[in-house]
C-alpha cells in the first residue's frame, strides 16, 4: 500500500562519499519542487541522503515510512550508479510507489537514460514545478502522461514516448523553496562551505538559465529569466531571519544585468541585512561599479569561470571573452577587497601542451584567490561532447556501468592519466609558492577554519601522492 498524496524526493550521495567535499548545499531544486506540489495539495518528504550521510539501509528505511505513491530522484552525470542504486532501494522499499527522473543529465538524453533506468517509469526533462503535479495527478487517476509538458514514459507497447513540449515556468510566480522540509539539516548546521566559517550556510536563485553558450556547459536554459529585485531582497530578509548569516547567490552568472543586479545591491544595503555573499559573475560583464557595490552589499567571494590562459582556447570554447576580462576582473576584486575564485578545464578538444602551459602560466601571474583546475568532462549533448565525438576522440560514455568519466583523447594525451598528471603539476606550480601558503595560513588561523585546513591535506596528498 502507499499513501494516498505523499511524494518522497531524495537528494542523492555525493560520489566521493567519504571524502570531504568542497561544499554541500541544501537541494534547491528538489526544494523548489517540493514548494510546487505542497501548493498543489501534496504531501512531500525530502530526503537528504548528502547532508545526513545516509546509509542505503537508512534510505530505504525512509521511503519505506513515507509510504509514497511516488518516488523522485535528480540525475546527474556525475553520480549515475548511485542513482541507480537508490532506484533499485526504493523498488523494493516501496514496490507500489511509481519512480520518477528529472535533473539536468536526464534533459539532455532522456531515452538514454530510460533505458538505464529500468526501475523508473517517468522521466520529467527540464524545470518540472508545473510538470509535476501534473504527474502527480496522472499517477493517481491512473491515466497515461501524455499530455504533460516534457514527460517520457514507457507506452503499453513497451516503446519510449513522451508528452508535448517542455515549457519554462515563469520565475516570478514560483513558490518560495520547502526549506522547513529539512529545518533539521539546518538545525545541525549540515549545509557548508568551506571557504566560509559561518555555518550553516543557505543558497538563493535569483534567476534561471544563461544566454551564453559556453562549449563544455549542458545548460540546455538559454532563456534567461530573472526574479524582481525587491522580490530577491525579500527572500533574504527570511533567509536572515532564520538565523543564516551566509548565502551563497546560485545564478548561472548573477551580473549578466547591470542594472537588476546594482539594484539588488542597493536594496541590501537599504535593508542592512548582516549578510555576507557569494556570487557567479562572467569577466566581461564585471564592472567597476559592480564591484563596489558588490562589496557594501556584503559580497566577499566572486566565482568566475576563466577556463583557459589560451586566448585561442577561450575562442574555441566560446567563451566570448579575453584574457585581459579575466585580469580586469581580478584586479577589481583585489581593489575592493573580494576573494575571486576562478575555475579552468584542461583537455577540450584543440587542447595542446602549449595552450596548457599558457594556461598555468596565466594563473601564476593572476595570483587569483583560489583556482580550480580539471580536467574537462565532456557533458552529453553539449558541443565538447558532439565535437569528440564526430571526431572519433571521445574515450567513454555516460553510463551507470562506467568506472571513469568520459574524456577527450588528445594527440598528445592517448591515457587520461596524462591529462591528469598534467592538472597536478599545474596544481603544484601554482599553489606551492609563498602567496598561497600566507593566504591560506591567514585563513586557517584568523577564521579558525579547520575544515579548510583538513580539505587541504586532502587535496594536497592527490597532487603530492601522499
Amino acid at each position: 500500500m502507499t499513501g494516498k498524496n505523499t511524494v518522497v524526493l531524495v537528494n542523492p550521495r555525493a560520489t566521493y562519499f567519504n571524502e570531504i567535499a568542497q561544499k554541500c548545499y541544501p537541494p534547491a531544486s528538489l526544494l523548489y519542487l517540493a514548494a510546487a506540489l505542497i501548493e498543489a495539495g501534496y504531501s512531500v518528504t525530502v530526503i537528504d541522503a548528502n547532508a545526513f550521510g545516509l546509509s542505503d539501509d537508512q534510505i530505504s528505511a525512509e521511503i519505506r515510512a513515507a509510504r509514497p505513491f511516488l518516488v523522485g530522484f535528480s540525475v546527474y552525470s556525475e553520480i549515475l550508479p548511485q542513482v541507480r542504486l537508490l532506484c533499485r532501494l526504493a523498488r523494493k522499499a516501496a514496490p507500489d510507489a511509481r519512480i520518477v527522473l528529472g535533473g539536468p543529465h536526464a534533459t539532455a538524453v532522456p531515452e538514454t537514460t530510460l533505458v538505464q533506468f529500468p526501475e523508473a517509469d517517468f522521466l520529467l526533462s527540464g524545470e518540472a514545478e508545473e510538470s509535476l503535479p501534473l504527474l502527480c495527478g496522472k499517477i493517481l487517476g491512473n491515466s497515461p502522461p501524455a499530455d504533460v509538458p516534457g514527460a517520457y514514459f514507457w507506452n503499453d507497447a513497451g516503446r519510449i514516448t513522451s508528452g508535448p513540449p517542455h515549457r519554462l515556468p515563469d520565475v516570478k510566480g514560483l513558490p518560495r523553496p520547502a526549506k522547513h522540509l529539512l529545518k533539521r539539516a539546518y538545525d545541525e548546521k549540515l549545509y557548508y562551505s568551506i571557504l566560509v566559517r559561518k555555518k550553516p550556510v543557505d543558497t538563493l536563485f535569483s534567476s534561471r538559465g544563461c544566454p551564453f553558450k559556453c562549449g563544455f556547459c549542458y545548460n540546455f536554459r538559454h532563456n534567461y529569466r530573472a526574479r524582481e529585485p525587491f522580490d530577491v531582497v525579500n527572500e533574504l530578509v527570511k533567509i536572515r531571519e532564520s538565523g543564516i548569516r551566509d548565502v551563497e547567490v546560485c545564478d548561472d552568472t548573477f551580473t549578466v544585468n547591470e542594472d537588476r543586479a546594482l539594484e539588488i545591491f542597493r536594496l541590501i544595503q537599504k535593508e542592512r541585512l548582516d549578510v555576507s555573499f557569494r556570487i557567479k559573475s562572467r569577466v566581461d560583464v564585471f564592472t567597476e561599479r559592480l564591484a563596489a557595490e558588490a562589496k557594501k552589499a556584503g559580497v566577499y567571494l566572486v566565482a568566475f569561470g576563466m577556463e583557459s590562459g589560451s586566448q585561442r582556447m577561450l575562442d574555441i570554447m566560446e567563451k566570448r571573452i579575453t584574457k585581459e576580462q579575466c585580469a580586469t576582473a581580478r584586479s577589481l576584486c583585489k581593489i575592493y577587497g573580494m576573494a575571486a575564485h576562478s575555475s579552468w578545464v584542461v583537455g577540450y578538444p584543440g587542447e595542446t601542451p602549449e595552450t596548457v602551459a599558457e594556461t598555468t602560466d596565466f594563473i601564476v601571474k593572476l595570483t587569483p584567490t583560489t583556482a580550480n583546475v580539471a580536467v574537462l568532462r565532456p557533458y552529453p549533448q553539449t558541443p565538447a561532447y558532439l565535437i569528440a565525438r564526430d571526431e572519433g576522440s571521445l574515450v567513454g560514455e555516460w553510463s551507470p556501468d562506467a568506472v571513469d568519466f568520459p574524456w577527450v583523447r588528445l594527440p598528445w594525451a592517448n591515457e587520461k592519466r596524462v591529462l591528469d598528471d598534467m592538472v597536478k603539476k599545474m596544481m603544484r606550480k601554482i599553489y606551492f609558492r609563498p602567496y598561497y601558503a600566507a593566504s591560506f595560513g591567514k585563513d586557517v588561523i584568523y577564521n579558525m577554519n579547520f575544515l579548510l585546513l583538513r580539505y587541504a591535506f586532502q587535496e594536497a596528498g592527490k597532487v603530492i601522492g601522499f
